[in-house]
């Protein structure tokens, strides 16, 4: 009897010593982010750290994907191996959720807590048919800021610009006077039709009452013909059709062939590092909106793969890392715009310095709430918005008039998106 007795305790301790072993062994998220490495390395790093120590049960193993990354996602859901955690932008996440790949956070976090921690319209960039999914991380705003060269507006005689209006009214005067372009605007966009944002901030409408594309009414011909007429004439770089705007515009602003710069406050590092000197005197000063009088942006937010092993931690990580307390901790590290609506009370965005990404930092940091694309992100966008950036090149380059090329772009539009 004893015997036995000292067999079924061993056997006890034994299954209690397996089962405590169990609960304490570490769960492992893998976290893939996109374009932060090496820049951002340091901050992700800590914050890992900061909450690996405040989670002793969870350990991260960190990705940074670049030109691959939703290649590689898609991928992985299929293999079954996707990660835990993943940063997408809203058109990706839009896009993920569609395919059904994404597990809803609203299911994971609590809604109330959600709406409570980020501004409205940054927690609805990443709502689709009614379901949260993603946690709204780093921002940028499209308009943002106006930095301007003032050696060269002097030279044209031009003083900063008010609105859209006035900035397309100087682009002759900048070229003819100086012989620098005045600015580089979003003409064409492959991955995310840019040019629609123009229409957006001018007040005209992408889609119709019944959620039909509708963007080629007679003023959005006008607007587009206006776009169309500069670049027939030399006064945007040709360069606009191959780059990216932002890309383009910072790499000649440092060379003095570009006056002024519209965007975020981003754009400032870039000419801090390629010219010290003209960086020093880059006047910072509110951008020029159009007639609809709002800012437009963007978002990447964080998702959760339906796949995910662990979601309850996965979560947990998401939450850590977009808390209104670390996308402040990164605002500081580089000038994104928090979606967190706490962000608009920190004193770090109400202190405005001489140097331009300090005043330019202050000017925007606190504008989360103004983060909105301006249209949902059809179904099928990336057919959607190769075809618009396609229509738009058309219409620039004279192989179609603005008319037929906005004609034929909703045609196609409204013909192959799914909802």
């Amino acid at each position: 009897m004893k015997i036995k007795s000292v067999a079924r305790l061993l056997t006890l301790g034994l299954t209690l010593s397996l089962g405590t072993a169990a609960a304490q062994s570490p769960v492992e998220v893998q976290f893939w982010t996109w374009y932060l490495s090496p820049k951002f390395d340091g901050y992700i790093k800590e914050t890992i750290a900061a909450f690996e120590k405040a989670n002793p049960g969870i350990t991260v193993k960190w990705f940074d994907k670049q030109d691959s990354m939703v290649q590689d996602f898609i991928s992985s859901v299929n293999l079954g191996n996707a990660p835990d955690v993943v940063n997408l932008n809203i058109d990706e996440a839009g896009k993920a959720a569609q395919n059904g790949f994404l597990a809803p956070v609203d299911g994971l976090t609590p809604l109330a807590a959600l709406k409570s921690t980020f501004y409205p319209q940054t927690l609805a960039n990443f709502t689709f048919d009614g379901k949260v999914y993603g946690y709204p991380w780093y921002g940028s705003l499209n308009e943002g800021v106006l930095l301007y060269n003032p050696d060269l507006m002097s030279k044209a005689g031009v003083s900063a610009p008010k609105n859209i209006s006035e900035l397309l009214g100087m682009v002759k005067t900048i070229k003819d006077k100086t012989g620098a372009y005045a600015w580089v605007p979003a003409l064409k966009d492959p991955n995310g039709a840019s040019f629609l944002g123009y229409f957006y901030a001018d007040g005209l409408p992408i889609y119709d009452k019944a959620g039909k594309a509708a963007f080629n009414s007679p003023a959005h011909v006008a607007m587009l013909q206006t776009y169309v007429d500069l670049f027939k004439g030399g006064y945007f770089p040709e360069d606009a059709l191959r780059k990216e705007a932002f890309q383009l515009a910072t790499e000649l602003y440092p060379q003095n062939k570009v006056a002024m710069i519209v965007g975020g406050p981003q754009a400032l590092n870039r000419i801090k590092d390629t010219n010290p000197g003209l960086y020093a005197k880059t006047v910072v000063t509110s951008a020029p909106l159009g007639k609809a009088g709002v800012q437009t942006g963007t978002s990447m937010g964080m998702v959760i793969p339906k796949a995910t092993k662990h979601p309850a931690e996965a979560a947990k990580l998401a939450a850590f890392f977009t808390s209104n307390a670390n996308q402040m901790a990164f605002a500081k590290i580089v000038p994104i715009v928090p979606t967190t609506a706490a962000a608009q009370n920190d004193p770090y965005f109400k202190t405005a310095g001489s140097d331009p990404i300090a005043k330019a930092t202050s000017l925007v940091g606190a504008s989360g709430r103004y983060i909105n694309p301006g249209f949902k992100a059809p179904g099928n966008s990336d057919d959607i918005y190769k075809n618009f950036s396609d229509n738009i090149e058309a219409a620039l380059t004279g192989k179609k008039t603005a008319k037929a090329a906005l004609d034929d772009a909703v045609t196609f539009w409204n013909a192959n998106s799914s909802k």
